[in-house]
This record gives C-alpha cells, structure tokens and sequence, in this order.
C-alpha cells in the first residue's frame, strides 16, 4: 500500500467511472402468425449488446494555500490557483453473471498558476475482471497511475530551518514522474454456514525522479526510494447470523525497499500477519467490515539501535452507520507497517477517520468529516509526525448529466521530532468544480 493521502480525500481530485453493466439478453418468443394471409410475421427484438461505453468530465478550481507544506523559509506559505481538468472514458462487458469485464483510463492535466514547478498530468487506467457461478465468486483488480511530472525532488530551504515536511510531503511527491501499480484478486466459496477466500494483492511504487546527494544548493533536496509489496494467503468465515460472519485469516508477504544514492536498504523485510475480523451487516442499518492482527516480521539485517522483534499491529477496520434514510457516518481505522519513502526506514502508516454523508434533498449532498493521519517510525530514526485535517463539502446536482461541487479542508500538522519547525505546516484548499457526462 502507498503511504496514504495528505488531507481530505475532496482535495485528492479523481474521476471515477463505474460503466453500466448491460442487461440480460432477451429471451425472444415466436411471433404469432397474422390472419390476414398477406402479413409479414413481427421481427423479433435484437438482443441488446454485451458492451457498455461511458464518458464523463471534471473541471476544477482550487485556491492551495500552502503549495510546498512550508511555514519556514524561502517556500513559506506560497499560494496558487490550480486549475484541474479530466476526462473519464470507460467500457464495460457483461453478457453473463460468469464473466464481467470494466476497462477505464482517465488523464488529469493539473496546472499551477504561480508555480509551474508543479504541473503534471496524471493517467489513471483499470482493468477489472469478476463473475459469479454457483457458490462460487471471484474478483481480479488492476489499476495503474502514470504521473508525468518533473524528475526532481523539491528543494526545501534548510538553511532557514524548512526541512521535508510531515510524513513526506506526500501532495508533493504526487505531483512528480512516477509509476504506481496495484493488484488483487480474491475467490470466494461458499458451503452453508461457511465461505472460504483465497486472496493476493500486490503493490509497486516506481519513482522516476533523480537522486542526488543532499549537500551545497541540493542540502535541502529530498530523495524518493522505490518500494514494493507481495502478498497472499487466505480467510476463512464461519456465518453467525444471515447476513454477519466471523472470520480469521492468514498472510505471508515482502516488502522491498529500492537503492538509495546506490545504497541497499536494510529495511526490506518479510512478514506473517494473522487475522481475527468480522465483517457484514449485523442490522439494517449498520455495517462492518473489520480486520486485524500481528505482524510477525523477519529483516534481513538489524542497523544499530533498530528493534527488529517490536510487536506490530496491521489493522483495516471500518463502521458504517446508517441513522436514518438519508444520513450515513463512517469511521474507519487503518494501520501497518511499510518502508518509508524518502529516506531508509520503516514507520506505521496510522489514520483514523470520521465522515458522514447527508442527502438533504434529491439535489443537494453534503459532507463533513475528520481525518487524523500519522506517522511512526521505528528507531533508530526519530520521527513522529501527525497531519490533523477537517473538511467539508456540498453539490448540487443540476440535472442528470451535471453537478456542481465546492469543498474545503484545512491541514494542521504536529510533529515530534527535534527539528519540527520545517515539518510542521498548515495548508488551506477551497476549491469548486463542476463534473458530469456526456
């Protein structure tokens, strides 16, 4: 997994595309004859088509109050308008419940008016595969991100005390060259009260910047290190009411960490993860989806002053409920553990997030929510840096092909590391938009 999203996940600007899955084939009955001898017997109807094509768009206009996540130095609170546009193109497949197919590709051009440093355009592109038969379902997920952007790091001002921001600086580092590949597939088998779930997910991060000693005019330059992530195993449930299931599973995986200034990292490790959960619809109104449980993990090699035997907890849990008709609260928590992404190191990747969604009228949606991300690493490094995001929106939808959105968030960082002062940032986003389709 990658190291999470900076801010409101509003600010994370991405169409989505879900085609439409196509309708059964028709079953077609012989036409009756006419009495009148000279009549033609009715055609009878086509069958609709397998295929599905969808298209859609996104303008957007956002005010960043804070575009290098600096209160320090030259790059100090430096503002921009941004101006964000994307185009969505989707197909599907889906003549029988066996086999289903949905192919996307989307590019985001994103342009910073005052910084043009900053620019880049992003290709979004999924390939999905999943069907049904029987007791049997499965799922086969592909999804690929192309960031064409600038092959340097940013440059902090280290001389006047900024330094690399909290947790990385992760909205800078999605805007530079990069290449970003996840993978899943899942099988589920049903028999009576029990299902089992083979899975595997696989993630690479490919950064494409340059990598230079951090010393003279490149002192403040930050450094991006390639990671990766192999992992399968399998869960098991065992259904304790109709709709709710316990579950335990297992996982074994690799995580790598790439080169640094031609440097192997010791930080590349192997893991077991043991999982107890439930997940379901325990009522109407409230859903679980809860997973958890140790990592037991294996280095290649110890550095100084690194606990390799520390007990690490991995965590996906989220809760959904739904208070009335047209209210729904989530909160979630995540939690694991993988290498850091600017320097040789490992750190727990925590969030915690609170959001509820409100249909006030069949036009009108709004949002509020709160997010707490942070980030722990393991000494010997001596980091820990927590991001503090509330965030808002509402849209209005003009008609069926069109809708109106504006939104905001606000980043407040806390860091507990001897130099705070260059980590620790707060950054505003107002941004409004228009999305529809064609």
């Amino acid at each position: 997994m990658g190291g999470g999203r900076l801010g409101a996940r509003l600010a994370n600007f991405q169409t989505t595309n879900t085609p439409a899955r196509a309708a059964p084939v028709a079953v077609t009955s012989i036409a009756a004859r006419s009495r009148f001898p000279d009549a033609q017997a009715a055609s009878p109807p086509q069958p609709k088509s397998a295929w599905s094509f969808t298209s859609s768009y996104a303008v957007r206009e956002t005010v960043d109050g804070n575009v290098f996540l600096q209160d320090i130095g030259a790059n100090a609170r430096k503002r921009s308008t941004v101006t964000t546009g994307a185009l969505g193109l989707a197909l599907g497949y889906g003549r029988t419940p066996a086999f289903r197919a949905a192919f996307s590709y989307t590019p985001e051009i994103v342009r910073y008016h005052s910084h043009a440093s900053e620019n880049h355009v992003a290709h979004r592109a999924g390939a999905n595969f999943n069907g049904s038969s029987g007791r049997t379902a499965w799922e086969f997920t592909n999804s690929l991100v192309r960031i064409d952007g600038s092959d340097q790091g940013p440059i902090f001002d280290v001389a006047n005390r900024g330094d690399i921001p909290a947790i990385g600086g992760i909205p800078l580092r999605d805007r530079r060259d990069a290449a970003i590949v996840r993978n899943g597939f899942r099988l589920t088998h049903t028999r009576r009260d029990w299902f089992v779930r083979p899975v595997f997910t696989s993630y690479i991060h490919d950064f494409r910047t340059g990598q230079r000693a951090r010393t003279g005019a490149y002192a403040g330059y930050e450094n991006y290190v390639d990671r990766y992530e192999l992992s399968g195993g399998v869960d098991a449930g065992y259904g304790v009411a109709p709709k709710t299931w316990l579950v335990a599973g297992h996982r074994y995986g690799r995580q790598q960490q790439g080169e640094l200034l031609g440097v192997k990292s010791p930080y590349s490790s192997s893991y077991h993860r043991v999982l107890a959960g439930v997940e379901g619809w325990p009522a109407s109104w409230l859903r679980l989806n809860l997973l958890g449980g140790p990592d037991l993990r294996s280095f290649k090699m110890r550095p100084a002053g690194f606990d390799a035997d520390e007990m690490l907890w991995f965590i996906n849990a989220s809760a959904s409920w739904l208070p009335t008709g047209r209210d729904t609260v989530t909160a979630t928590h995540a939690r694991y553990e993988q290498p850091a992404f600017s320097s040789h190191s490992v750190y727990e990747d925590i969030v915690y997030e609170l959001a509820w969604r409100r249909q006030h009228t069949q036009r009108i949606l709004a949002t509020a929510g709160f997010r707490v991300h942070g980030g722990d690493w393991q000494a010997p490094v001596n980091r820990e840096d927590w991001i503090y995001t509330p965030s808002a929106s509402l849209s209005y939808t003009v008609n069926r092909r069109l809708t109106a959105e504006a939104a905001w968030s606000h980043d407040s960082v806390r860091s507990r590391v001897p130099n705070t002062a260059g980590r620790e940032f707060t950054r505003h986003l107002f941004i409004a938009g228009l999305r529809g389709s064609f």
